[in-house]
C-alpha cells in the first residue's frame, strides 16, 4: 500500500468519525468522600493503590487509632486505602482504615463511570459495607499535594 494510499484511509476513517474506544480512566486521583466530609488522593505506588487524606471539612486527629503514639496525628495525610491490588479488570482488593473507629477492613473498589465504589469488607469479605465517591480535578484549591507514595511508609 502506498503513502498516498495510507494518508487517504485514515482522512476517510477520521472523516468518518471513527475513533479509537475510550479507555476507561483508574482510580488514581482526587476523590470527594460521599458526606463530602474529606477528599482522598490515591496514587500508584509500586503497582499498588494507596489513599491518604487529603483535606477534611473539620480537621481532627486519629484520636480512635489503637495505637496511642499515633492519636495525637492529623487525619490529614493518613493512608485509608491500604496496598490495593488489582485483582481483575475493574476490581482492586486490599484494606481499608475507618479512622471514625481506628478498624482495618478488608476492602475493594471499582469505578462505576466517573464514581468510584468502596467497600469494606468484615468476615473474610461475606459481609461488606460501603458508598460511592466522586471524581475531583486534582487541582482542587485547599487539597494537599500529591506525597509521591510517602504514605506507604507510615505506622499504622
Amino acid at each position: 500500500m502506498s503513502f498516498r494510499h495510507l494518508l487517504l484511509v485514515l482522512i476517510t476513517a477520521l472523516a468518518a468519525g471513527v475513533s479509537a474506544p475510550a479507555v476507561a480512566a483508574g482510580p488514581e486521583g482526587l476523590w470527594l468522600v460521599k458526606d463530602q466530609t474529606g477528599r482522598i488522593r490515591i496514587e500508584k505506588c509500586n503497582n499498588l493503590m494507596w489513599g491518604s487524606v487529603a483535606w477534611q471539612k473539620e480537621p481532627s486527629k486519629d484520636t480512635n487509632n489503637p495505637n496511642p503514639a499515633l492519636q495525637d496525628r492529623p487525619i490529614v495525610g493518613v493512608a485509608i486505602l491500604i496496598g490495593m491490588g488489582q485483582t481483575e479488570a475493574n476490581l482492586w482488593e486490599g484494606n481499608i482504615y475507618n479512622p471514625r473507629n481506628g478498624n482495618i477492613y478488608k476492602s475493594k473498589m471499582s469505578m462505576q463511570g466517573e464514581m468510584l465504589d468502596i467497600k469494606g469488607c468484615v468476615l473474610g469479605g461475606l459481609i461488606c459495607g460501603g458508598e460511592a465517591w466522586t471524581r475531583l480535578a486534582d487541582n482542587t484549591p485547599g487539597t494537599a499535594p500529591k506525597n509521591n507514595c510517602a504514605v506507604t511508609r507510615q505506622p499504622r
